[in-house]
């Protein structure tokens, strides 16, 4: 399992990085919590998603083979 905390000074600015991680295959793990300077939010990811999710990247999409409509 892969974790990472994300900072940020405001909620707004928390949420775009956050948002920015889920593409990668991040997921959020507990809530948000406040500190002395702004917000924080923990992440989590198994290493198995992130290589799904590169694999699926990599692959070109298959295009449907449609010879039979023809």
């Amino acid at each position: 399992m892969e974790y990472n905390i994300i900072t940020a000074p405001d909620l707004d600015s928390l949420a775009t990085k956050v948002a920015d991680f889920f593409p990668m295959g991040w997921k959020l793990k507990g809530s948000i919590l406040e500190h002395n300077d702004g917000f924080a939010q923990q992440l989590e990811r198994r290493p198995s998603d992130a290589l799904r999710m590169q694999r699926s990247k990599q692959r070109p999409s298959k295009q449907k083979r449609t010879k039979w409509i023809e």
